[in-house]
């Protein structure tokens, strides 16, 4: 249920104590709603047109519950009602600036700061409107009962959502609520402080957030990268041999690995990585080498492994001595 509630923004002279700021908006608080009294509604405002009015009670429990406090912050201020509930596609048409988020509780009553960005309006409110009236949704309890000063009533309010704040020429509730809390205004102003402090760093997040997808590849990127880097594994095997491991190592480091092998340390050492790129790439284009294949030969195996032994020294001395004996005897004789 959409109902209205007003509350006096105070005399014309409390309206000094208004913060006015560097680009002409004005920052002012009010009282905007009041717990624990029973406020009276024509019955065709309560979907009651059976009665003439109804009197409704505001519990402190509902007025005063965190979630309907917390409904208050950042809702549109508008002069005078809108037609309807303020929506995104209504906002920018009855919008003439905004409620702060630091809503309090005041005794009795809400108090809520108040961010007047629109000329009209503030001159509306300097011009001595000072009534604002907070539109909101609710539920109705519909059992009778008697509030703590004794007053009865026909319902209770319960699930109180905010929709809007309004500056009217009339209020309902009277002159308690009023303009004028410079603690609340030294506040609002550290809150505001807090919220563009809150709102940059936001800005900063959502910067390097972006940066970083960016960075991230899609899936047929990763697809690609995957086969870039089987193939080059593949291709320095050709050359390193299949136990090479290429666990943890940059494609540069993989390439010029292989090139060492073949042209060695030095030269790889000594070549840019251009140029250490072009000679993997040719090498790996190159065959395969592999040792050539020789049929068996039982003749070589054997000599290979039955070479005569080495004569002793003795041995030597005494072939020598034979050798000198019979060297006159011509070679048919010896």
């Amino acid at each position: 249920m959409h109902l209205f509630d007003q509350f006096s923004l105070g005399p014309a002279a409390e309206i000094a104590g208004a913060r006015p700021l560097g680009n002409g908006a004005l920052v002012v608080q009010a009282r905007a709603a009041r717990a624990g009294n029973v406020q009276v509604y024509r019955g065709d405002e309560v979907a009651r047109p059976d009665l003439a009015q109804v009197r409704i009670y505001r519990d402190p429990d509902e007025i005063f519950r965190e979630e309907s406090l917390r409904s208050f912050g950042h809702k549109p201020v508008t002069l005078d009602h809108p037609p309807e509930a303020v929506t995104p596609r209504t906002w920018r048409g009855v919008a003439r600036g905004h409620v702060g988020d630091e809503v309090v509780r005041d005794g009795a009553f809400v108090r809520i700061p108040m961010l007047l960005a629109d000329s009209a309006a503030i001159a509306a409110v300097q011009a001595g409107r000072r009534e604002v009236s907070v539109g909101y949704t609710c539920d109705l309890d519909w059992t009778p009962g008697t509030a703590p000063d004794g007053e009865p009533y026909d319902a209770r309010q319960t699930r109180i959502v905010v929709d809007h704040v309004a500056i009217v020429a009339q209020g309902r509730a009277g002159p308690e609520c009023r303009i004028g809390d410079a603690d609340l205004g030294r506040r609002l102003a550290e809150a505001e402080a807090r919220v563009a402090a809150a709102e940059a760093a936001l800005a900063e997040r959502a910067g390097e957030v972006a940066a970083l997808r960016a960075r991230v590849p899609d899936e047929a990127a990763l697809d690609a990268l995957a086969a870039a880097r089987g193939a080059l594994v593949a291709d320095a095997r050709r050359i390193l041999g299949d136990a090479f491991d290429p666990a943890g190592l940059p494609p540069e480091a993989i390439r010029r690995q292989a090139v060492a092998r073949i042209l060695g340390e030095a030269e790889a050492n000594a070549m840019a990585p251009a140029a250490i790129e072009g000679a993997f790439r040719i090498l790996a284009a190159a065959p395969r080498q592999s040792p050539p294949h020789q049929p068996a030969d039982p003749l070589r195996d054997a000599l290979r492994d039955h070479r005569p032994a080495r004569p002793t020294p003795e041995a030597a001395h005494a072939a020598m001595v034979e050798t000198l004996r019979n060297a006159w005897k011509p070679a048919g004789a010896r």
